[in-house]
This record gives structure tokens, sequence and C-alpha cells, in this order.
């Protein structure tokens, strides 16, 4: 083990100030370059290609740099308009706060890159966005989150043919070396290898060697351990960032200290503190200053004092009480923000047939066919029909309601997930505004009124967040109610495009609440055009709900046969043509048999199975459809392939 000492030891020289600048020279040449590629460029795919370039020329050893081209990144994506370079922009500003130790900016910055990403609905950027945001977790070592937020960008990666697999790749197998799972770390840190070494890129080259080297410390080969540990350092050290022989440093420590060799870890741990001292990444002094105190306490106190003022004062700046609770309410924005898009993209069915009904319309048929059979008087019978009639008339409006009341047990339950997550923002709000007040408090007995300014300002916002997540909730409970309404008949001015995304969430909700498995993939195409036109839209709203319903019914039993390349669909469109408007409802599911496709708005007729469906919704529907709106409701379907429902109304 000595042996290995020594090697490092003519390898580990400092890097000079003059090294580093000729570096950093090379750096903005390479960046300028790709920067004028990236103003000409007008491929989404390219672009982002060119984004992920900048990073390969080591450019985030150097988080000032980084911070100037998200500055330069930001102001071409503002003037462009162009979402991609905008979120890139965010990244690039965020990683630089990042590596400067300023995790509560970074992540806020973080959020805005990954929303901008997801705005332009490129796969790649997603992938790259995600994964930067996860390195703030994986620095605060909260790894659950960190495996969370890298699995999803390999997932998107993935779905681009393995395209930048190498980078979640890479960071998973940091997470989880940090979680003592050598064996799952060894899995990705080859994924990555195997990408990187068609690459010219040496930060991250020498990051994947440090972690094949810690891997091989701990499963006690040593010869491996050496070989990739005096890889890392050569490639960090022609890096000649600070930031990555910082790296290589504190995992040499880790490695000497784990075989019991003090002294060489000590040795490495001070090299550690000292190449990122007076640099934009002091930071990274913390975890080897925390090392250095343990060796020096029984042995030097004067060094232990030294390196006791080093930890503290970078600790204090970066895992102070403060950061950490405005880290955790910012993780809670991002978790809801990614729920709200979760269900606004998700489309579901929701309805209950109740027995009772089943039964007492069944009833009502027989008597209406006894009587028919059996009363040998014209005028007797025919009474009697005009009655059963009437009475089914009657049950058939009451169905309406019925049905509505009876999915709107089982919406409850999604409408009620809905205004939990409102509330228990408006709840964390509260209760940190509690504790900023009496900090204000002690603030202004001291005297600083600028810090008490600063803690009020901090109230004013979380109280402006508290009345958005509140109103929030007060229009969940008003949409509720006015969907427990009995329909007044009267039509009004409605906006079609949101009725039919309100019926929408509505009914993915219910579900969910009901099936936390079900999974489906949706799409929407609001024609804007619309405008609103003149309907009742309690009406309207129930005949959307049944199709949503039937809809998603049709692709849970086709995924029952699980084949392996489907993926459950369902689409709604809206369009203005002419003088009316179409609503389209389409979805992959088992489709109806062309044989009885005739059959589907008559009532009674169902091709659920018994105890499922009464056969009364497409029925209904069609009713208010054409008699009460003026329109028609058409159904074109494929047995095994799809179904399309399509709604005109006159505009």
């Amino acid at each position: 083990m000595r042996k290995i000492l020594l090697l490092f030891g003519f390898a580990m020289l400092c890097i000079t100030t003059q090294g580093q600048e000729q570096m950093q020279d090379i750096i903005k040449y390479k960046c300028d370059s790709i920067f004028s590629l990236l103003e000409k460029e007008t491929n989404s795919d390219r672009k982002v290609e060119l984004i992920i370039n900048f990073y390969l020329t080591s450019i985030d050893g150097f988080p000032f740099l980084l911070l100037d081209l998200g500055q330069r990144l930001l102001v071409l994506g503002e003037q462009r308009k162009d979402p991609i370079i905008e979120s890139s922009a965010w990244s690039a500003l965020a990683q630089g706060h990042r590596l400067t130790g300023n995790y509560v900016k970074a992540l806020q910055i973080h959020g805005k890159a990954v929303d901008m990403a997801e705005k332009s609905g490129n796969i790649k950027l997603m992938s790259f966005a995600i994964n930067q945001m996860a390195h703030i977790y994986k620095d605060r070592l909260e790894n659950e989150k960190a495996l969370s937020l890298y699995k999803t960008a390999l997932a998107y990666a993935e779905q681009t043919k393995g395209v930048g697999m190498w980078f979640p790749s890479m960071n998973l197998a940091t997470v989880y070396l940090n979680m003592g799972k050598q064996d799952s770390s060894l899995h990705y840190a080859r994924i990555a290898q195997r990408q990187v070494g068609t690459m010219n890129m040496l930060s991250n080259a020498a990051i994947i060697a440090s972690t094949f080297g810690t891997i091989h410390s701990r499963k006690g080969n040593l010869d491996s351990t050496r070989f990739y540990f005096d890889e890392s350092v050569k490639i960090a050290r022609e890096s000649a960032s600070p930031r990555y022989l910082n790296a290589t440093y504190v995992a040499l420590a880790e490695h000497f200290h784990l075989h019991k060799q003090y002294d060489s870890a000590a040795w490495y741990c001070s090299m550690a503190v000292n190449i990122v001292s007076n640099t934009p990444s002091a930071n990274l002094a913390l975890k080897p200053a925390r090392m250095l105190i343990d060796y020096y306490q029984d042995r030097n106190p004067d060094s232990t004092v030294k390196y006791w003022r080093v930890y503290a004062s970078i600790n204090d700046s970066v895992n102070s009480a403060r950061a950490n609770q405005q880290i955790q309410m910012l993780t809670l924005e991002e978790e809801q923000r990614k729920r709200d898009i979760e269900a606004e993209n998700i489309k579901y069915r929701n309805k209950i047939r109740t027995g009772l009904l089943l039964v007492g319309l069944a009833l009502f048929l027989l008597v209406a066919l006894y009587l028919l059979r059996n009363n040998r008087q014209k005028q007797k019978s025919n009474l009697a029909l005009q009655k059963t009639l009437a009475e089914l008339q009657t049950t058939q409006k009451q169905l309406i309601q019925s049905e509505k009341m009876a999915s709107l047990g089982e919406l409850t339950a999604g409408i009620a997930h809905e205004i939990q997550n409102p509330l228990n923002f408006v709840n964390n709000f509260s209760e940190v505004n509690s504790e900023l007040i009496e900090e204000a408090h002690a603030e202004m007995d001291k005297g600083n009124i600028p810090e008490a300014r600063n803690i009020l300002h901090d109230i004013k916002e979380n109280e402006q967040k508290i009345n958005h997540h509140g109103k929030r909730a007060d229009a969940i409970v008003k949409g509720m109610l006015q969907h427990s309404r009995n329909s007044t008949g009267q039509k009004e001015l409605t906006n079609i495009n949101e009725l039919a995304d309100e019926y929408l969430r509505l009914a993915y909700h219910g579900l969910r609440a009901r099936d936390k498995s079900f999974q489906a993939s949706v799409t929407t195409d609001f024609d804007p055009s619309t405008g609103k036109i003149n309907i009742i839209p309690q009406d309207i709203g129930r005949v959307l709900l049944n199709l949503f319903t039937n809809a998603f019914y049709s692709i849970t039993e086709k995924s029952k046969h699980r084949p392996e390349d489907y993926q459950p669909t369902v689409s709604v469109s809206t369009k203005k043509l002419n003088n009316t408007i179409l609503v389209k409802i389409r979805d992959n599911g088992m489709g109806i048999p062309k044989e009885i496709i005739h059959k589907v708005f008559q009532p009674f007729f169902t091709t659920k199975p018994t105890g499922q469906g009464t056969g009364l919704g497409l029925s209904l529907s069609y009713d208010i459809i054409t008699k009460g709106h003026g329109g028609e409701l058409k159904a074109e379907t494929k047995e095994g392939e799809f179904a399309e429902f399509t709604i005109i109304l006159p505009s």
C-alpha cells in the first residue's frame, strides 16, 4: 500500500495558477465555438447536443465560467423565446451556484430549468435538466430523492436509443456508492464507462475512474484500486480543475482510512482542502476538513482548531437550518408541480352502475311487456303503455341525477386528494411564518433592521403562497358543488375546451384514488378558435364523463392481456369547422364489433359483463346531444384496434 501512496505523490503536484488560466482560456475558446453554432442551429435535437457539448469541455470544473455561460445563454434564449436555450441557461446557472455551495438558489433555478424543458417537449433536454437537478440531493446525501430523479433522467435517455445514458448512469453509480451498494454502483459505472470511453470527456472520466477505484478498494482488490486511482489522478490533473482533483483526493483519503493507513488518509485530506482553498469551490473542503478534525483530535490541538474553523465556516453557509428549511419547501413545491402536470396529461374513466336501478328498470320493462301481451282491450292497453312510458321517462330523468351522484361518490376520493395538496401547503407555510415572525422579533430586539426586513419579505412571500393555495382549494370545492347540482336546463356561453379538460381531470383523480396502478397515455389537441358556445354545461359534462369512462374501460380491458408493445392511449381534440364545433374522443382499446355498432345508442344495450353496465350511458348521451342541443353523436370503430366518438354541436 505504501507504493500506491508514493506513486500518487508524484502525480499530485498542485495545479499552478498559470495551468488553470491556460485551461480556462481553452474552455472559453471551445465554448465560444459551440455558442456560435448554437446561434445558427434550428433543429431541436441538435441544439440539445450542442448544449451537452458545453459540458464536454470540462466547464463545470470552473463555476465562474459556467455562470458566465449561463448568463449568455439566458440572453439568447429570452431574445428568441426559445425554451430549449432558456432551459439550458437555467441549468448552467443553477449548476454554477451549486458548485459554489449555494444550494437554495441552485434548487430554485433548477426548478425553472426542468419546467422549461418540459414545455419544450424535448426528451433529451428533459433527461439533462432532471439529471442536473438531482445533483443537489446527491451532494446533500438525500440518496432516495437523488435516486428517483436520476432514474427518471435515465428512463428519458433510454427513450432516445441510449444517447446520453452515461450522465445519469455515472451519477447513479456515485449515489449507490454513497449507500454502500457496491454491486449496483459497479453496474451503472460500467454503463457510463462504455459511453465515456468513446468521447473526449476528461472531467467525467476522472469521476468514473475514481468510482471504480473506491469499489475495488471496498472489495479488497488492491491492484485494481491502484490502477483506477492512478488513472483518476492523471485525468483530473489534465483537466486542471481543483474541483475534480479534490474529489479524487477525498476518494483516496477514504481508501487509506478504510485500510487503516491514517497518516496517508490525512495527507490526502489536507491536499483536498488545500486544492480548493481560495477558489469558487471552497465548499468542497467540508468533508476532508471533517476527517482532519477527527485525525488531529488527539494528536495536534492547533491543527484540530485550524480545520474546525474551516469546517464550521463552510457548514454554516451550506447546511444552515434556514437553508435546509428552504430546500425542503422547494422540494415540496416541485413535487406538487409534477402532480399537477400528471393530472393535466392523463385521462381516466369513472362511472358506477347501481344494481337497484338496474332491477327497477327491468321491472318496468317486464310490466310494459306483460301489458302489451295480455291486455285485450286496445284502450286499456294504450293507457297502461302510456303510464309505463311516463314512469320510464321519469325514471330516466332520475337516472341522470342518480348516476351523476353515484359517480360523484368515487370522484370525491380524487377531489379530496386534490384538496389535501393545497391544504398541506397552507399548513406548512403557516408554520414557517410563525417561526419567521419569532425570528423577526428577535432581530428587531437586536436592532438588526435589515435582517428583520428580509425576514418580513419572506413572510410576505409565504402569505402570497398561502392565499394562492387557499384559492386552489376553494376552486376545487366550487367545481365539486357545481358537478353535484341538478341541471337547470338553461343554456349558457361555455368554453368547451375548459369543460372537457375539467371533466377529464375529475375522472382521472377518482380512478387513481381507487386504483393506484392505473396508467395510460393521454393527448389533448384543443382548438383555441372554438371560443364559447351556447350549451347546458352540466349535461354536456355528463356526456364527456360517460365517453371518457368508456374509453378508459376499453383500454383497461385490453391491458389485462398485457401485450409487450401495447401502450394504452386516449386522446381528445376539438375543432371549429364552419358553423359547428367537433369534439373527438378516441382510444386504442378493444373497439366495437362491426355487427353491433349500430346498436350502441339503443337503451339498455351494453357490451359490458352483466352487473357492470345498464346500457343507458350512450343512450342518454345521444339524447342530450341530439334532442337537447340539436347536434350529432357519431361512432367509428375497428374491433381490436380503436373506437372514436365524435360530438358535433352548433356554434
